[in-house]
């Protein structure tokens, strides 16, 4: 599996190096989205998630300065009266390994914008990985989201989550957000700092029998996942928040410099 270089305890965890043999990279040079890595992922109903506010166009992605650029835009769109951009990983997937992004996020009521794994074959098995999700209130500046979800399909699911308070506006400023996925466990890191951990063989995940999935082994976490990266506008992930006020939208974009998969 993935080595880790430079191991030690600090005050907030184990802080790492990543190393191994890269499966997959794009650092987002030229000007145009590399459509023999990536696809875009559009639409405007509840097939990309329920009770959003966006359309989803690739009107809203580009390659510009090093960088992946996703913007969510106050513009009419079929009955929607938002667009944004989302985009996912071509291929069959990759399965275990250290899944690291460099990104920014953006500032803004109720934009949520989220780097994370996703099995692509969600008939009657779903497994999500969100390495990374940000809600845009100013109220949250310094919060992140992480969570593993898994199960039949997204309504019958198990899920272990956390909201971790980091030292910084994670919208100010570039920073390196990582999983490490292995057999027995999964690992979320903020720049090379270990914030969580999910186990796979404790038995939580496959305690409910309603919520076990009825293709492939009942095993937590098996299956070759996808990239996903997007900004979503409002949802369920804002339910305790107050109504958004678009005038506070004072960075509506999501800049992403690298991505990176590492095994040995």
């Amino acid at each position: 599996m993935v080595k880790l270089l430079g191991l030690f305890l600090s005050f907030m965890g184990c802080t790492v190096a990543w190393d191994g043999r890269i499966v997959f990279e794009d650092n987002f040079d030229g000007t145009n989205l590399d459509l023999n890595k990536w696809e875009y992922q559009e639409g405007c109903g509840n097939q990309y998630g329920g009770n959003n506010l966006q359309c989803y166009t690739r009107n809203n992605v580009a390659v510009q300065n090093g960088n992946l650029v996703i913007t969510a835009r106050r513009e009419n769109m079929e009955d929607k009266e938002y667009t944004s951009g989302r985009i996912r990983q071509r291929g069959n997937g990759i399965l275990y390994g250290a899944y690291v992004v460099r990104a920014r996020f953006s500032r803004g009521d109720h934009l949520h914008p989220a780097l994370w794994l996703f099995y692509r074959e969600t008939d009657c098995r779903y497994e999500e990985i969100d390495i990374a999700e940000y809600r845009g209130q100013p109220s949250e500046a310094r919060k992140l989201a992480m969570a593993a979800h898994w199960g039949k399909e997204w309504y019958a699911i198990t899920s272990k989550e956390t909201l971790v308070n980091t030292p910084e506006d994670l919208s100010a400023g570039f920073h390196e957000y990582a999983v490490l996925w292995r057999p027995a466990s999964i690992e979320w890191y903020i720049d090379n700092v270990k914030y969580f951990e999910a186990s796979l063989t404790d038995g939580s995940f496959t305690r409910d029998p309603n919520k076990l999935p009825c293709r492939g082994e009942p095993k937590p976490f098996m299956m070759p996942s996808n990239f996903i990266f997007n900004i979503a506008v409002g949802g369920g992930f804002f339910g305790d928040f107050p109504p958004m006020n678009p005038s506070t939208w004072t960075k509506p974009s999501m800049e992403i410099d690298w991505v990176r998969v590492y095994q040995e």
